[in-house]
C-alpha cells in the first residue's frame, strides 16, 4: 500500500467539514467588504451576527462593542432574534454575562439555568421559555484590550454547546475582531482624507494643523496595514487549510497502513517466540506460511518509503505554519534588516499557492542578487498584493513570471502575468487609495495603494506596463542600502 492512497470516508468527511467551517467564516470576511465599500458598519454588524448564528446553528446572538465615551460600558450593536431586540441597550463591565466576559477577558460556556449562577446578578429578566439553555461568549481583542464581546444562544431543547464549540469560536473570534477593526480603519481613514481635502485650501494658514493631521494619518495608514495584512490572511484561511490538509490526510492514511503492517510483524514475532521455545515442525511451516501472507520483502520496502513520505509531509505543513507566522508578524515593531528577496518570494509565494495553482503556472526566474536593508515582512506585504492581484487577472489559465535582477545600487522583483490587462485610464489611478476594478466585495482598493506607500518607505519606486488582452508587469525597484537618516540604526549585513 502506498502512501498517496486516498482517506477513507470517514477521513474525508472530516476534512469536508473543516473545509465547509471554514467557507462560511471567509464569507464573513467577502460580506464585511462588500458592506465596507458602502461605508455601513451597522449593516456589517448585522451580517457578521447572522452569519456567526448560523454557522454555530444557535438560535439568538448579540454583539456587544465597549463604549468610546465610557470605557467600563458596552453596548449593543447587533442582534439576532434576542426578545426586545436590545440594540442600543447598555451594560456595564462586571454585570451580567456579557459584562462578566468583558471583565474578566476569558471566553465562557455555560449550559443550563443561566439566571441561577452566581456570577451574573443584574440579568435582564425573561420570561421561563426565553432563557437560553445553552451559551457561548467570548471576549473581543485587540492588543490584548477587550473591545466588545459576542455572544450565541441555544434553547433548553437544542444540543447544548461543548468545549470544542468554545475552543472552534477562537478562530472566528479573532476573524469578526479583524472585520470589526479593519471597517472601523476603514471609515476612520475616509473621514481623514476627507478633512485633508477640505485643509487643502487653507494650507498656508494651517501649517501647523496639517503636520499634525499627517502624523495622525501615518499611523492610522500603520494600522491599516496590519489590519489588510490580517484581512489577506482571513481571506487566504480556505487556501491555506486545504494546503495543510492535503498532506495531513496522506500521513493521516499512512499512519493506518503503519498500523496494519506492525500488526503483521508483532503477529510474526509471536510465531518466532515459539520457536524460541522449542522448534517443532508444525511452527516452522506456520512461521513459513505467515511470512508469506504478510509478503515481508514487501513490508521492508514500503514501510521505509511510508516513513519518508509521511516526514515530508509533516515537513510540507510545517513550512506552511511557518512561513504563515512570518507572513502575519506584526509591522509596527518590526526592525531594518538584511533580508535576501528570494526568501521573501519563497515564502509569499507558498502563502498564496492556493490562489495560483489552479490557474497559473508559475515561473521563478532569479537573478543573483545581494541582500537588501529592509523592513522585510512590509515587503513581503507587497510581493503578495501584487501575486493575487496577478492570479485574479487571469480568467482562465496562464503563466505568472517571476525576476529578479541588481543593477548597480538597486535591486529589482519584476512580475509579469498573462491575464486581462489594465486600461489606460485605469493606469493613473491604480495607486490611489479605495480604487479597485474588481466588483463590489471583492477588493477594498488598498492593495496597491498600501504597497505604494511601503516602497515609497523604501525609497523605491514601482513601475508599471500594462496592454489589455495579453497582461500586466510591475516592477518594485529598492536600494540595497538605506540612508542613515531613514532608519534609527545601520545594522551591518548578517
Amino acid at each position: 500500500m502506498t502512501a498517496w492512497v486516498q482517506p477513507k470516508d470517514a477521513d474525508t468527511s472530516m476534512v469536508e467539514e473543516k473545509a465547509a467551517r471554514l467557507s462560511w467564516i471567509y464569507d464573513l470576511y467577502r460580506m464585511s467588504q462588500s458592506a465596507l465599500s458602502q461605508g455601513e458598519l451597522g449593516k456589517i454588524l448585522d451580517e457578521v451576527m447572522r452569519h456567526i448564528v448560523e454557522g454555530l446553528e444557535a438560535r439568538s446572538g448579540s454583539l456587544a462593542l465597549v463604549d468610546e465615551e465610557i470605557p467600563d460600558r458596552l453596548t449593543i450593536a447587533a442582534t439576532v432574534a434576542v426578545p426586545g431586540g436590545g440594540v442600543g441597550v447598555h451594560v456595564r463591565v462586571g454585570e451580567g454575562v456579557m459584562g462578566w466576559v468583558a471583565g474578566s477577558g476569558q471566553p465562557l460556556l455555560l449550559t443550563g439555568r443561566l439566571d441561577h449562577d452566581a456570577r451574573f446578578k443584574n440579568l435582564v429578566r425573561r420570561d421561563t421559555s426565553s432563557i437560553p439553555g445553552s451559551a457561548l461568549c467570548w471576549p473581543l481583542k485587540v492588543n490584548d484590550q477587550t473591545t466588545g464581546v459576542l455572544s450565541v444562544n441555544r434553547a433548553s431543547a437544542d444540543t447544548p454547546f461543548s468545549e470544542e464549540d468554545l475552543e472552534h469560536g477562537a478562530l472566528l473570534v479573532n476573524l469578526v475582531t479583524v472585520v470589526i477593526e479593519n471597517a472601523r480603519l476603514h471609515l476612520d481613514q475616509q473621514r481623514r482624507i476627507e478633512v485633508l481635502s477640505r485643509m487643502n485650501s487653507e494650507v498656508l494658514h494651517k501649517n501647523a494643523e496639517i503636520l499634525e493631521m499627517n502624523a495622525r494619518l501615518e499611523d492610522a495608514q500603520n494600522q491599516l496595514l496590519q489590519s489588510e495584512k490580517m484581512a489577506s490572511i482571513g481571506h487566504l484561511a480556505a487556501g491555506v487549510a486545504h494546503e495543510i490538509n492535503n498532506p495531513i490526510g496522506f500521513v493521516y492514511s499512512n499512519l493506518g497502513s503503519l498500523d496494519t503492517y506492525l500488526r503483521d510483524i508483532f503477529a510474526l514475532v509471536e510465531a518466532y517466540e515459539a520457536l524460541e521455545r522449542g522448534p517443532r515442525p508444525e511452527d516452522v511451516e506456520a512461521v513459513r506460511r505467515l511470512k508469506e501472507q504478510i509478503d515481508l520483502p514487501f513490508l521492508r520496502k514500503d514501510i521505509i518509503e511510508l516513513m519518508t513520505e509521511s516526514r515530508d509531509g509533516i515537513t510540507r505543513v510545517k513550512k506552511i505554519v511557518q512561513d504563515l507566522k512570518d507572513f502575519s508578524h506584526q509591522g509596527g515593531d518590526e526592525e531594518w534588516n538584511w533580508a535576501l528577496l528570494h526568501d521573501g518570494l519563497d515564502t509569499t509565494l507558498n502563502i498564496v499557492n492556493n490562489e495560483i495553482k489552479y490557474k497559473a503556472k508559475v515561473v521563478k526566474e532569479y537573478g543573483d542578487i545581494p541582500e537588501i536593508q529592509c523592513l522585510p515582512s512590509q515587503i513581503n506585504q507587497v510581493l503578495m498584493n501584487i501575486l493575487v492581484n496577478a492570479a485574479h487577472a487571469i480568467e482562465k489559465t496562464g503563466t505568472i513570471t517571476v525576476r529578479t535582477r541588481h543593477e548597480a545600487d538597486e535591486v529589482w522583483v519584476e512580475i509579469s502575468d498573462t491575464g486581462c490587462g489594465i486600461a489606460p485610464d485605469h493606469l493613473t489611478r491604480i495607486f490611489d487609495p479605495f480604487f479597485t476594478t474588481k466588483p463590489v466585495g471583492k477588493g477594498t482598493g488598498l492593495g496597491l495603494s498600501l504597497s505604494y506607500s511601503i516602497v515609497q518607505k523604501h525609497r523605491g519606486r514601482m513601475e508599471v506596463e500594462s496592454e489589455l488582452g495579453k497582461g500586466t508587469t510591475f516592477r518594485v525597484c529598492l536600494p540595497v542600502r538605506q540612508e542613515r537618516a531613514a532608519i534609527p540604526a545601520d545594522p551591518a549585513p548578517v
